[in-house]
């Protein structure tokens, strides 16, 4: 079951990911290497999965990115199987267990990006089943590793462990009251990066932000891990009281914007993605503030990730406007209220 689908009780840590960054002492840099360098670590990387005597040979399979159309390797970027980075290397790959709780990238930035990713906040679970799977890995491959150093990265911030350890936070108080900036801040002192829905670089949509370790030099992983768990619960005590003074100061407009975006999402016949994060994002919270009773047949995080283009598109090449008439008949068949509604 992934990520997305899991229902948890926490209603603000959304989903944990653990990624471990490593390369083959072999090979340059994934940014160096040759064609054919490249061709042959994505081919060794693969068999140390797939044809080792681990129990694991029998739970992963593999993509090459060169053999995705557009739209296939979209959706794997879309529900956070693989980053969009990857998305451009000619020689890149991923290896995905049936649970689709971990994937192995091939070639991103360094030559295995592995990562577990589950819902709710569980980085003690994520963390030991990336750290045997590390270990199978590295009882097949050589890795590029120093004394004084660590683990050999692309980029020096990932130099030591190479582990980045994330929690996805919904975080929709804080930005409503303009406290997240500052929020944004405090966090950077402190060794904590908070960053939009897919990592460095791009945008918070749907109030979810990425709370990670942005050291990784100096601290056991245990301890790095540990640091992170200590600041985003922080974070999400200030959410909840965010929460509880919309709840005191300004529960119309708040009721007032929870059923507005419900009732777009329940009727709008056109809707963009970014619109629909938005509104959904609305109807979490107020789902979580008990304003609003369960809405669909499906957990509202899951619809989030199922109206992103390529799962809308569903292999189909559709225009921008035939995936927004086909996100909003998709929400709108997804809320148990409009069940009864007349297509």
């Amino acid at each position: 079951m992934s990520w997305y689908q899991e229902q948890t009780k926490d209603d603000i840590v959304v989903s944990t990911r653990i990624r471990l960054a490593r390369n083959l002492k072999k090979y340059p840099f994934p940014n160096a290497m040759q064609g054919e360098q490249g061709k042959k670590a994505m081919e060794e990387i693969r068999d140390a999965i797939l044809k080792s005597p681990s129990a694991l040979a029998q739970e992963f399979s593999f993509m090459a990115m060169s053999e995705l159309n557009p739209e296939a390797r979209r959706k794997l970027a879309e529900q956070h199987f693989v980053s969009p980075d990857l998305l451009k290397s000619p020689y890149g790959g991923v290896l995905l267990d049936r649970q689709e709780h971990m994937s192995i990238m091939i070639n991103e930035e360094d030559h295995i990006r592995l990562q577990v990713i589950m819902g709710g906040n569980c980085l003690k679970e994520a963390w030991d089943l990336a750290d045997k799977v590390d270990d199978v890995l590295e009882e097949q491959l050589e890795y590029a590793f120093c004394e004084e150093w660590g683990y050999l990265t692309a980029c020096p911030t990932n130099l030591g462990t190479g582990l980045r350890a994330s929690l996805m936070m919904h975080l929709p108080a804080l930005t409503m009251t303009d406290s997240i900036s500052g929020i944004i801040a405090s966090a950077g002192k402190l060794g904590i990066a908070v960053r939009g829905i897919y990592g460095e670089g791009s945008k918070a949509l749907g109030n979810l932000y990425q709370i990670s370790n942005s050291s990784t030099m100096g601290s056991t992983e245990e301890e790095q891990i540990e640091r992170l768990s200590e600041i985003a619960g922080k974070i999400a005590g200030y959410e909840r009281e965010a929460r509880e003074n919309l709840q005191k100061n300004h529960a119309d407009a708040l009721s007032d914007k929870v059923w507005r975006s419900y009732g777009i999402l329940r009727y709008a016949r056109k809707i963009s993605s970014n619109e629909a994060k938005s509104l959904i994002s609305d109807v979490i919270l107020g789902k979580a503030m008990n304003m609003i009773e369960e809405t669909t047949n499906i957990p509202l995080m899951e619809l989030m990730v199922r109206t992103e283009p390529a799962q809308v598109a569903a292999g189909a090449e559709l225009s921008a406007e035939e995936r927004d008439k086909k996100r909003a008949e998709l929400i709108r068949k997804s809320l148990s209220a409009g069940k009864d509604e007349e297509e």
